[in-house]
């Protein structure tokens, strides 16, 4: 436990104000010794030779060698290396994510999914409570949603600056995450006690952005510690954490909605993610190879003395400039995205999914409260259809990986193998949708339309899943810049559903089916979708082979 405790953001933060005194690392404790020759080729001095501070013992045993062998000392100078590459010690060495026991491993991925739900049960918290938002700022429906709407819409900007952020050395996961979820917590103050629709605007805004980097490195999170064997299972696991966010939100936020009124959503939210803050900041140890490589470099400039020691992410950051690091964090992802014809139509489709979920909370009301006469309460647990079928799907999932697409990949079968999964899961979107649409009438139990939206999320979690997992596989010389793309193409569809869905519904619906037709527009949409991974499973390795971009 004191390893993850001292390599966590408060423990970074107590090393730091001690000196490094307290929560000391292996090597800043007595009687360490460097496993590496401080510059010294390993055939003039052997490492064992070596002491933490004792390079000038070790220049002196190279000149000895040296000079018994060619009586000269002038090619002493060409043992040492003009810098240090600060790496791991060994294929075991402890701080290692990878080295890490599986029990710290599952432990990580338990913080990394607590941290996303306590951001994305944010989104939609609020929406039960949209009439009294109404009422009190005398606003129309849609503007009461654009507090979700730009939620949303930040949280798909942020993974383009918080995403290459976190691949520096010197910033790392924690410290982009925790400071993040604290801003997160406080501005949670100013929501609950906004007076005005337009500061509830802004506030939001803001919240979205600053909600976004268990989303823009989360994944990368549990890529650092679990292989890329066993990535899909750590990634599945991961996301349905993120679909209990916006589920779990709309039921809590009903809950407070009819006992407390709207504001004590946010007040509950604030509960929720302050203590995901206290665990995290002293339980969740940083992954990022490049920071803790850099922090260990760092104290072995410290102890010493010579400022050469540097890793080679160092190296290749210090050569970076701003420019560069623009393109590849805002023109990049563009550029893949509109250029890759593979990644344009997936990335489309992955948006749809996202949005038709996000125009339920549209949808629900006029069904569950406007045909079967639910009360708040009620119609937030009609939500956990979606759960219930997200799980479901999440262990076919990782069935299917582990018995049929593994062991074919494993085989030599390029990436688009994994499509015929997507071509069992995509059927379902349009199916689903229809069922949704024309059960949602007073003749029909409401148990039905639940059923139909636990088996679209069945379906559109699967195709998450094939989504990214091609993705990762096609595509992992720019993994940061595609999966960024992707985050802010969903997320925009997803902010711009809401504000039309309920105007949808309204005008296509009658009284008897109010939901029916524009289900059935999406269905539509939905069904010609199912083409894409049809032509990607025919067509992929073609296009992979003619782009810059992929293996």
């Amino acid at each position: 436990m004191l390893d993850i405790i001292r390599a966590s953001f408060g423990g970074d933060i107590i090393h730091l104000l001690s000196g490094g005194r307290l929560l000391q690392y292996p090597d800043q404790q007595p009687g360490f010794v460097i496993p590496y020759s401080l510059g010294v080729k390993d055939d003039v001095v052997p490492l064992s030779a070596i002491n933490n501070n004792d390079q000038e013992a070790a220049m002196k045993l190279a000149e000895e060698k040296l000079e018994s062998e060619s009586g000269s000392l002038d090619s002493v100078a060409a043992t040492i290396s003009p810098d240090y590459v600060i790496d791991w010690y060994g294929p075991d060495d402890p701080e290692n994510p990878r080295n890490w026991s599986d029990r710290k491993k599952l432990f990580i991925l338990a913080e990394i999914c607590i941290l996303t739900f306590s951001v994305y049960v944010g989104s939609a918290m609020y929406t039960p409570g949209l009439e009294q938002i109404m009422a009190e700022f005398q606003v129309n429906n849609v503007v009461a949603l654009l507090p979700l709407a730009v939620y949303v819409a930040a949280y798909g900007i942020g993974p383009m600056i918080f995403a290459p952020l976190s691949e520096a050395p010197i910033v790392g996961r924690n410290w982009i995450y925790i400071p993040s979820l604290l801003l997160f917590v406080v501005l949670q103050v100013p929501t609950a006690l906004v007076n005005n629709i337009g500061g509830f605007i802004v506030v939001r805004m803001i919240t979205g952005l600053v909600a976004s980097p268990p989303l823009a490195n989360g994944g990368a999170s549990i890529g650092d510690v679990i292989s890329m064997k066993n990535l899909s299972y750590g990634l599945a696991m991961w996301s349905v954490s993120a679909v209990m966010g916006p589920v779990m939100g709309p039921f809590l936020g009903s809950i407070f909605a009819q006992i407390k009124g709207w504001r004590w959503t946010f007040w509950c939210l604030s509960w929720i993610a302050g203590l995901a803050f206290v665990v995290l900041a002293f339980f969740l140890p940083e992954t990022s190879e490049a920071t803790i490589l850099q922090r260990r470099a760092r104290r072995l400039r410290k102890l010493t003395g010579n400022e050469n020691y540097r890793t080679k992410a160092e190296r290749e950051y210090a050569n970076l400039t701003l420019r560069e690091f623009a393109y590849e964090s805002f023109v990049r992802p563009f550029i893949i995205t509109f250029k890759e014809p593979g990644v344009f139509f997936l990335n489309s489709y992955t948006a749809l999914i996202y949005a038709v979920m996000y125009s339920w909370f549209e949808a629900f009301p006029l069904v569950f409260i406007g045909v079967h006469h639910f009360n708040l309460i009620e119609m937030g647990l009609s939500y956990f259809g979606i759960l219930i079928g997200c799980a479901v799907a999440a262990t076919a999932f990782c069935a299917t990986m582990y018995f049929y697409v593994a062991p074919r990949l494993h085989n030599g079968a390029p990436p688009e193998t994994i499509f015929q999964v997507a071509l069992f899961a995509a059927p379902i979107l349009p199916v689903s949708l229809l069922m949704f649409g024309w059960s949602s009438t007073s003749s029909v139990h409401w148990i039905v339309p639940i059923i139909g939206s636990g088996l679209f999320l069945s379906g559109g979690y699967t195709i998450f899943q094939v989504v990214f997992n091609y993705l990762g596989m096609s595509y992992p010389r720019f993994l940061a810049s595609v999966f960024a793309g992707n985050d802010l193409f969903r997320s925009c569809f997803a902010a711009a559903f809401p504000l039309f869905a309920k105007a949808m519904f309204v005008n296509l619906g009658g009284q008897r089916f109010p939901v029916a037709w524009g289900s059935t527009l999406l269905a539509s949409i939905s069904l010609l979708m199912v083409l894409i991974p049809i032509v990607l499973l025919v067509l992929g390795r073609r296009l992979r082979s003619r782009s810059k971009y992929a293996n």
